[in-house]
């Protein structure tokens, strides 16, 4: 009947029209008897068509009652799992026996708890008693009664042992680098051939008990071939090669440090390349660790010693030199730190103003509003008249960026905790400089960057760079004052991750005039931040590992720098190895994290979207409470107490 249904609408509308021509000549009883004789042609057409469908259907039936059971029989005696039942209560109507080896209950929902019989799909997978099957669901229409479900299970074990054993013997690579190999080398107290042949000994055991293969490919580098579930088992074992290579005597107080890399893809080609990203990542995160790279995402393991803080002045003249001949080829230079920038952030914009000044190139730095970390340094501009030609709001840097602006970045490397995310999007030369731990994201596409973990802070970086960017740089008293406080400021007035030539770069910024009441001013507390910090220590609770958790509400002014300042503060008193205070603002919840390097918080802080170092760190959470983002980060905490055997 279906097939004519098309016929019968397309005789209606004919014979409608043909009624319908007769109206415009006035002709209506021949309309009408048109009409009629149409209609009685319709009529006699559809009962034709109707009682030829019944016939059809009647010899379609017959057929299927003439072999009933040869079809029973067959459905019976296939070796393929099959049954019907009622998706309203997964009552099983009826069942073949090779359904019946598998299971004898009255409902399928008894077998297959999480099926949803409601909106069963076409094509589902499960494994009943060790054996996968793909289960394939046929909906049987009835008229009178409600449907059944026709269902047959076809038998995937075969296939699914084999694709078990490729993903399982899947090769994937793996780099291994001595960070401090240089530093081995040099030291005539280390028998340095020695040690590497130690480390290599590490190595080829690795390899040996996990089947894998391995060669050096250079002096105090290693690549190594493991199959997909050798590295699952590296994985669970948070790689000891680390911790091994730690064990390695050298003579002197030196420890050896490796960084691993794993690269995890479906071919070896890409696997050795996303393991050379995961290495890059590693080193630019201090090294000491391994970085699994899986896809898009990142695993990271160790990482959790405070990395010594001697550092090659050769990086930073090199980078000083380069970026002279960067500014000197370029327009305007454009200069913006993190969000919610601290004198650290601001006074090494400051430092790069000076060396884009020298060159004669117009410098500004970008901010989206004042705070009170930097409140003091900026009214000093305000005061001097400059603060209108040195700072610039987001539009206005976004409209003044061209083809030759120089972007430089400084104490952040990541583009989303920019001031101006968009500039990096516009800008054709971005130059970055940052101390922190190298985080999955970062900005990639720069043309020159200065990533040194092993600094105390930006202001350091930047005061090496103004010393050896030329021998006639003189910065003014305010710039070396500020750079003086940013430094304070980030090592807690010297006395976090300080290291020879933190103390050197202070120097340089006294002998040029940074005066001490001036950074002292720039980074003092008022009487009101004063008592909400006391508050923050009060509400502190203290766990046995020694870490201190507390809060800042949401209706306190400046919770995000209160609870910076009160981490700070918790780490005075005694017993307390390192805290975490929660600041609520708006819709975002700030997390700073401070330890004394005994516990890591950047890498518990990472796990929640933030970075920074071993010993400071951050993070941000959008759209939640102080409540709720505190029970994400107590399991974090928690976790971590437990991988260290409780601290």
């Amino acid at each position: 009947m279906k097939q004519y249904r098309g016929l019968l609408i397309f005789t209606g509308i004919f014979l409608v029209i043909c009624a319908a021509a007769f109206i415009p000549f006035k002709l209506y009883w021949y309309a009408l008897a048109a009409l009629a004789a149409g209609i009685l042609l319709f009529i006699i057409l559809f009962i034709w068509l109707s009682v030829t469908a019944k016939k059809q259907q009647e010899v379609m039936d017959r057929v299927f009652r003439e072999n009933d059971s040869a079809v029973a029989l067959l459905v019976d005696e296939v070796t393929v799992p099959a049954l019907l039942f009622d998706p309203e209560n997964g009552r099983i109507k009826w069942r073949n026996p090779a359904f019946a080896e598998i299971f004898d209950g009255k409902k399928i929902t008894d077998l297959l708890e999480t099926y949803n019989s409601d909106r069963p799909a076409n094509s589902i997978y499960e494994v009943i008693h060790g054996n996968s099957y793909q289960i394939m669901n046929i909906v049987v229409p009835r008229k009178r009664n409600r449907s059944l479900i026709f269902q047959y299970w076809l038998d995937r074990s075969e296939a699914a042992h084999y694709q078990r054993l490729y993903t399982e013997q899947r090769p994937y690579t793996a780099l291994i680098h001595v960070d401090n190999y240089e530093e081995l080398t040099r030291d005539s107290q280390i028998r340095s051939t020695a040690v590497l042949a130690e480390v290599e000994k590490l190595v080829e055991e690795l390899c040996k008990r996990l089947g894998g293969i391995y060669r050096r490919y250079e002096n105090g580098r290693f690549m190594l071939i493991l199959e997909a579930k050798q590295m699952t088992q590296l994985e669970q074992e948070k790689f000891p090669l680390i911790e091994a290579a730690h064990r390695i005597e050298t003579g002197t107080g030196t420890e050896v440090s490796l960084s691993v890399a794993v690269g995890i893809a479906p071919r070896l080609s890409q696997s050795e390349a996303d393991a050379r990203q995961a290495m890059e990542l590693a080193l630019g995160r201090g090294g000491d660790q391994a970085v699994v790279k899986d896809g898009a995402d990142y695993r990271f393991y160790g990482g959790r010693r405070q990395q010594d803080p001697r550092q090659s002045r050769v990086k930073a003249r090199l980078f000083s030199k380069a970026l002279y001949q960067l500014f000197e080829n370029s327009g305007d230079v454009i200069i913006m730190g993190h969000k919610n920038p601290d004198m650290d952030s601001f006074g090494s914009a400051l430092g790069i103003m000076t060396c884009a000044n020298y060159v004669g190139r117009h410098a500004y730095i970008v901010l989206d509003g004042a705070n009170t970390m930097i409140e003091g340094a900026l009214s000093r501009l305000e005061q001097d008249g400059t603060a209108e030609s040195l700072i610039v709001n987001p539009d206005e840097a976004e409209q003044m960026i061209q083809s030759n602006t120089v972007l430089v970045i400084v104490d952040t490397q990541r583009g989303s905790n920019t001031v101006a995310p968009k500039l990096l999007s516009k800008a054709e030369r971005i130059v970055v400089i940052d101390h922190h731990r190298r985080g999955a994201e970062y900005i990639e596409n720069s043309t020159l960057h200065y990533l040194e973990t092993r600094a105390s802070s930006a202001s350091e970086m930047v005061t090496e760079v103004i010393e050896y960017f030329s021998d006639n740089v003189k910065p003014t008293s305010f710039t070396c004052s500020a750079l003086l406080a940013g430094i304070t400021t980030d090592t807690k007035q010297f006395v976090l991750n300080v290291g020879s030539r933190t103390f050197d770069a202070a120097g340089y910024l006294r002998r040029n005039g940074a005066d001490l009441s001036s950074v002292k001013s720039m980074y003092q507390n008022d009487y009101e931040n004063f008592v909400n910090c006391a508050k923050v220590v009060e509400h502190a609770t203290i766990r046995k590992s020694g870490i201190a958790i507390s809060y800042c509400e949401k209706n306190v002014p400046d919770s995000k720098l209160i609870a910076a300042q009160s981490a700070d503060e918790l780490l005075t008193i005694k017993g307390i190895k390192a805290a975490f205070v929660l600041g609520e603002t708006n819709d975002m919840v700030s997390i700073s994290g401070r330890s004394f390097g005994d516990i890591n918080v950047q890498v518990i802080l990472e796990k929640m979207g933030g970075g920074g170092h071993l010993t400071m760190a951050g993070a941000q959470v959008y759209h939640a409470s102080w409540q709720e983002v505190m029970n994400q980060l107590v399991p974090l905490i928690e976790q971590y107490e437990a991988e260290n055997n409780n601290l």
